[in-house]
């Protein structure tokens, strides 16, 4: 017999983009800045819509369908290992609008995922902390897109290497303090970066505390570089990054 995940008590249905909706929970792992921006920067940078899309380590679908929605690929697939989140992701598609792009999440570990190769398009958000950085959440679904359960920034560039396409981009968010390793990781796999976007907590704060970065199995002429605040000294929301929001298409910020 088939098991079947039991829908959570405490999922919220929330609009996400346009008239696009996710199933989060309240107390459990939810779209964020980190989303956001990756989102924003792959559909910023893309030099035209993607035939085929992947995101790696989907979660709920978050970033999955804000790229989705805002450059509609024929094909958009998603893998994520956390049995929750794919139940909240299969759903949140389903009830999606009537649209020719066609969006699924598979099932699966990242690192032991069938061969998948020539994306266009590839995005990833890898969990940021190794087991042994801090104490770990009790909700497995939290627990599973903070800390390395099944494998760490590397993992993800490995897998997103066998997945791009030669002309392909990939966009992967990560901790700024921790760039020496995403790129030390990238170039294990042969990949360039291309491109790099960079968000600080206040106009005040200097130094980025998130980074996307842009890789290509080409090197560019010229590196992109955007750097924005996304809150200014007062705790307001920067104009800067309102405009960010506003080219998605997700909603203004009060």
């Amino acid at each position: 017999m088939q098991h079947e995940t039991p829908w959570p008590a405490d999922a919220r249905r929330d609009r996400l983009i346009g008239d696009w909706h996710l199933y989060q929970r309240t107390g459990g792992h939810r779209t964020s800045t980190d989303d956001l921006i990756t989102a924003w920067y792959a559909v910023h940078r893309a030099p035209s819509p993607p035939k085929r899309y992947l995101d790696l380590g989907c979660g709920v679908g978050s970033v999955l369908l804000m790229v989705s929605h805002k450059l509609r690929p024929a094909v958009a697939h998603g893998v994520e290992a956390q049995e929750q989140s794919v139940t909240l992701a299969r759903r949140s598609i389903h009830e999606l609008p009537q649209s020719q792009c066609t969006i699924s999440v598979e099932h699966a570990d990242l690192r032991d995922a069938q061969p998948i190769d020539d994306y266009d398009l590839v995005t990833a958000s890898p969990p940021y902390f190794p087991l042994s950085a801090g104490v770990l959440p009790r909700d497995a679904q939290r627990r599973a897109c903070r800390f390395e359960e099944r494998g760490g920034v590397e993992a993800y560039l490995a897998a997103a290497s066998q997945a791009l396409g030669d002309d392909g981009r990939l966009y992967l968010v990560f901790q700024t303090n921790g760039c020496g390793r995403v790129l030390a990781a990238a170039s294990t796999q042969r990949l360039e970066c291309t491109g790099r976007a960079e968000f600080r907590m206040r106009t005040t704060r200097p130094d980025p505390f998130l980074s996307v970065f842009e890789f290509s199995k080409r090197a560019a002429k010229t590196v992109h570089h955007f750097s924005c605040a996304v809150r200014d000294d007062s705790g307001a929301w920067t104009q800067e990054y309102q405009r960010v929001r506003a080219e998605l298409g997700v909603g203004p910020l009060g």
